[in-house]
């Protein structure tokens, strides 16, 4: 397919500019608050979730007390690798917490919107970073968690260890709100709009691949 970049310089008196650039801020202020608040809930939940396994794990390796069995050796450092996996997860969310900044208002409705994209394009990039890094990190440091007990413990310890502990990185990955990623995806690919004052109005300029 041959692809060529169009440029497109429409003067647009300056009323009728700032009604359109007004009417995409608004809806896109609103979706970036609404991912905001998900944002925060997710962030929030996970540190608890986390916190909890990482001090419930410890509490009971220390108590020496296996509340389905009997504890032993293996089921001890099965609980210190877990804690120290959920510590991991923990320090994550509290350390390197995901965040969406959604810029103040501007008067000047086009230089908000442009702001707005730029916050967009931001939180959109972190989401996709965050939601892969969450299985590839999830998955080598179960691994290495495995190796650990294996080598210490057996290769059977070292894979139940795995097996209850590796669902939880998807999870947190699908659980994670992902809608300004999905969003900017969509709005990215085809087309871009750049609005500019001019001495005479406003110039908007229209970019596309095709």
């Amino acid at each position: 397919m041959i692809r060529a970049l169009v440029v497109i310089a429409i003067a647009l008196a300056p009323g009728a500019a700032r009604a359109d650039c007004g009417r995409d801020a608004d809806a896109l202020r609103t979706h970036l608050t609404s991912q905001a608040r998900g944002v925060r809930i997710w962030n929030t939940a996970w540190a608890i979730a986390f916190g909890a396994a990482a001090a419930g794990q410890f509490a009971l390796a220390a108590a020496e007390t296996n509340p389905l069995g009997t504890f032993d050796r293996d089921y001890q450092e099965t609980l210190y690798v877990g804690a120290a996996k959920a510590t991991i997860g923990f320090a994550s969310r509290v350390v390197i917490p995901l965040r969406v900044d959604v810029p103040a208002p501007d008067p000047d409705r086009c230089r908000d919107l442009a702001q707005l994209r730029a916050s967009l394009t931001a939180i959109a990039k972190k989401e996709r970073q965050t939601f892969w890094l969450t299985h590839l990190g999830g998955l080598a440091i179960n691994l290495a968690g495995a190796g650990l007990l294996w080598e210490r413990r057996s290769f059977a310890v070292g894979a139940l260890s795995f097996a209850m502990s590796f669902p939880i990185g998807p999870i947190s990955a699908y659980t994670m709100p992902r809608g300004s990623w999905h969003r900017w995806r969509d709005e990215h690919a085809a087309w871009s709009i750049a609005v500019t004052p001019r001495a005479d109005g406003w110039s908007l300029g229209v970019a596309g691949a095709f």
